[in-house]
């Protein structure tokens, strides 16, 4: 576990001296406080709900550029091999690496809580449903950062990585409207699989198991992917 908790001390760390990420984390806040004005002056009612809704497919595009670089450039830069040939595992670099990015999204979610202060301060939000949204949210960003890990290893190109991470968060935002033109029984099993048909209940203050389950099953089938990529890609 220190192993684990080394590697993603030096990657938060990183991320903290690249002005990438604080250029990313600003414009992320920015793009969301002008989604929560927006819903709050329209509607007039104390809700992140809308906020929350609108930052997830933010986060589609946010997640794969913070994550592109993780493992993409190890190979790239030709260091993959002395890194995977310390006392380190390969899934111990992988969960670092993952922990490190996740730890900034965590933080970048900290920060979201500002505006539900602010809704404490003018007006009376319900709390405990603007609690389970950002739980949620935190879960899915967790997913998503995940996937973006995932595409990392699969190539030694960042911009590759990125657009890729992308492309697969993006289909996995938009596959329940597959399900929805089809009709049954496809739409059913799209459903199981849709991030954002697991959070529609997080919106709603409602928190579900399986929906808990469906996200850390999601992180851990993306963290194992990975790992089982890289170990292919030593004995090549």
């Amino acid at each position: 576990m220190s192993k684990i908790l080394s590697v993603a001390k030096k990657e938060f760390t990183s991320y903290l001296y690249t002005p990438m990420a604080y250029a990313l984390m600003a414009g992320f806040l920015i793009i969301s406080g002008y989604f929560f004005s927006v819903s709050v002056l329209g509607s007039r009612y104390a809700s992140i709900s809308p906020m929350l809704g609108n930052a997830g497919l933010i986060m589609v595009f946010v997640a794969p550029i913070l994550t592109m670089r993780l493992l993409a450039d190890e190979v790239g830069s030709g260091t993959a091999e002395t890194l995977f040939t310390t006392p380190v595992t390969t899934g111990q670099v992988v969960t670092g690496k993952f922990l490190g990015a996740f730890g900034l999204v965590t933080l970048l979610i900290l920060l979201m809580m500002i505006y539900p202060l602010a809704l404490d301060y003018f007006g009376n939000p319900d709390w405990g449903a603007t609690l389970a949204g950002f739980l949620g949210f935190w879960l899915m960003a967790g997913a998503f950062v995940a996937a973006g890990v995932f595409t990392s290893s699969l190539t030694d190109s960042q911009l590759v990585a990125g657009v890729s991470g992308v492309a697969l968060l993006l289909l996995l935002w938009i596959i329940d409207w597959a399900g929805g033109a089809l009709g049954e029984p496809v739409q059913s099993a799209v459903r199981h699989v849709s991030v954002t048909e697991h959070f529609t209940d997080f919106h709603r203050g409602i928190i579900d198991t399986q929906h808990i389950v469906f996200y850390l099953t999601m992180i851990v089938a993306f963290l194992f992917l990975s790992t089982r990529v890289l170990d292919s890609k030593q004995w090549r």
